[in-house]
């Protein structure tokens, strides 16, 4: 202890607990600081130290990290209202509105598994901030452009690819940052999963209306510009407030490039766990997209009769599903892996079962917004497997993999679903999605490889430093 000072010097050299930013001059500016100029000078110093130091930046990056993404979110959940509003009142053609749609879907899932390997070369930093950046800057364009008289349907199919192309790299590096900050933190990685996924779900209830409401008072213009703006302070907020995941890969010639992917798709293929969860997790992506997007809106529109209706029904099954977020954000880490995955999977299949009977609108309300509940803690569960399974050097290839070929699972579920319905009759395709949903679970059960699950899971806890941040929650 420093007798004139009161302080410990060793917390402020190169081996103390601030020794990760006394670095370079500090010391040495101590030294200056504590002979003449006296207690308060020192003490001045060290709350400066603090401020900028890596505990404290690395603490709060978690909360910078859900702030930015809450925003950007919600920027693009309003986009979905106004691109094919602006397409279809600039052109006046429903084949065009469609095609820009369809364009940016293709093109956001292909740019997506070819840009892999650039999360893993550049860091899941920089790629986010790249990320947002060229999506707020294409979708900044298009009004621009508008305003300028320049813009005509080939260069507006271009700037939707450009804000989509870099959707799924950019995610694979958002949950890349997760686990370094929720362990700074002291949050367990359920958590951060889920306050991610939570504050998705969040912003794809409130993000339509809210553009929707946006377009009629401001116009699409106004908008467009608002995602953004939003895209570019999420950008911004990323590369200020957070100093995790700066470091990439080590850099490799240019040629390596196609070995970067294929290396990803071989680990996919050899790791059993993760075969088996993105396999499961695709075959409930299509089953997913048949009955939100095609059972649901036959249900409401032959059934129920209005369009109300369906809005009721996707609005109870996203209020449940935020619900069932926050229940995993709070007891994720107490519970298996294993017996979640299996046992959500399975509740999900009866609850999706008990539609065959097409019931009044209270009580399929009821229903799915207890399915979303039960629904809700496979997505970030799926995502905690991927980050402890997943060599860190090879993370963005293979979750930029595993996200593309869940994103083709859609149209293809959807498309499998009106072929079902068509050739058999509404009920009785409800009941063959919930059988093929149950036997997916039953796979999931008998197959060896999601035993690791748990085992991951308490391997990372096991590695994990004990945090003077645990919340009275996780001591409990």
């Amino acid at each position: 202890m420093d007798k004139l000072t009161g302080c410990d010097p060793r917390l402020y050299s190169p081996g103390g607990q601030a020794g990760a930013v006394v670095t370079g001059s500090y010391p040495a500016l101590y030294g200056l600081l504590k002979k003449p100029v006296g207690q308060y000078s020192v003490m001045l110093m060290s709350i400066r130290m603090t401020s900028l130091g890596f505990p404290r930046r690395r603490r709060w990056g978690i909360h910078a990290l859900l702030g930015a993404v809450a925003v950007s979110s919600l920027g693009e959940a309003m986009m979905v209202v106004a691109v094919p509003w602006f397409v279809l009142k600039t052109t006046g053609s429903v084949a065009q509105t469609g095609i820009v749609v369809a364009i940016g879907a293709v093109t956001s899932g292909v740019v997506g598994f070819v840009a892999g390997p650039l999360v893993d070369r550049w860091g899941f930093r920089a790629m986010a901030v790249v990320a947002y950046a060229v999506g707020g800057l294409g979708a900044a364009c298009i009004p621009l452009l508008y305003a300028l008289d320049a813009l005509d349907f080939p260069t507006l199919a271009l700037l939707v690819v450009a804000a989509n192309a870099l959707d799924v790299p950019g995610g694979a590096a958002v949950t890349g940052l997760v686990p370094e900050l929720s362990e700074a933190a002291g949050m367990p990685l359920e958590r951060g999963n889920a306050l991610l996924t939570g504050i998705h779900q969040v912003a794809q209830l409130c993000g339509p209306p809210l553009g929707g409401a946006g377009v009629a008072l401001l116009g699409t213009h106004s908008v467009l510009l608002l995602d953004a703006i939003a895209c570019g302070l999420a950008a911004l907020v990323i590369l200020v407030c957070i100093s995790a995941g700066r470091r990439a890969a080590e850099r490799r010639p240019a040629g390596a490039y196609l070995a970067d992917l294929r290396s990803g798709l071989r680990t996919l293929r050899r790791h059993r766990l993760l075969r088996a969860v993105a396999i499961s997790g695709t075959a409930f992506n299509a089953l997913d997209s048949g009955l939100a997007g095609v059972v649901l809106v036959t249900y409401a529109y032959q059934h129920l009769g209005s369009a109300a209706s369906l809005g009721v029904l996707l609005t109870s099954f996203g209020l449940g599903a935020v619900a069932g977020t926050v229940g995993y954000a709070v007891f994720g880490h107490r519970i298996s892996g294993r017996f979640l995955y299996i046992g959500t999977g399975f509740a999900a299949g009866l609850l999706i079962a008990s539609l065959v009977s097409l019931p009044p609108l209270p009580v399929g309300a009821a229903l799915l917004a207890v399915l979303g509940a039960v629904a809700a803690p496979v997505g970030p569960l799926r995502t905690g497997v991927l980050q402890r399974s997943v060599p860190r050097e090879q993370y963005g290839r293979v979750t930029a993999a595993v996200d593309t070929v869940g994103l083709a699972a859609v149209p293809l579920g959807a498309s499998l679903t009106v072929a079902a319905v068509g050739a058999l009759g509404l009920r009785p395709a409800i009941g063959l999605i919930a059988g093929v949903y149950l036997l997916v679970v039953v796979c999931c059960w008998a197959a060896p490889a999601l035993r690791e699950i748990d085992r991951s899971a308490a391997d990372d806890r096991g590695r994990a430093p004990a945090s003077p941040l645990m919340t009275e929650l996780d001591k409990q």
